[in-house]
């Protein structure tokens, strides 16, 4: 296996692995299959997933990104993911539905205010 497959495979590894741990703590920890917010949160983790994933594979396999601007767009990406677990867990049972979309969708709103500046900066 080349130097290449095997960072995409670790790096998959990992991503699902992070993936699951998040996904286990949702629905057997805290059952947020029984509250009303749980789709929404389950779709904004899910752009959170894609975010990250995309950021980080896309670099490995395509290197569209120069390297002293990936590494800040992935710790942003990070944080952003962070901040929307402790979102999701926290207030998903603590705010209705129309409070919770409108707080991750100012969440999104800024991460992309800060995240997409630097995808345009850093494109090769």
């Amino acid at each position: 296996m080349t130097k290449k497959g095997m960072t995409i495979s670790l790096i998959l590894l990992i991503f699902i692995f992070y993936c699951a741990i998040i996904m286990y703590v949702f629905f057997e920890v805290q059952n947020i299959d029984a509250v009303d917010n749980w789709i929404v949160s389950l779709i904004f983790e899910i752009i959170g997933f894609l975010f990250l994933g995309g950021y980080i594979i896309g670099h490995v396999v395509r290197h569209s990104i120069k390297t002293g601007y990936i590494v800040p767009l992935v710790f942003v990406t990070i944080i952003y993911t962070i901040i929307l677990n402790v979102v999701n867990l926290v207030n998903i049972f603590q705010v209705n539905n129309h409070v919770f979309v409108l707080m991750n969708l100012i969440l999104l709103f800024v991460y992309l205010l800060i995240s997409m500046p630097m995808y345009i900066m850093g494109r090769k």
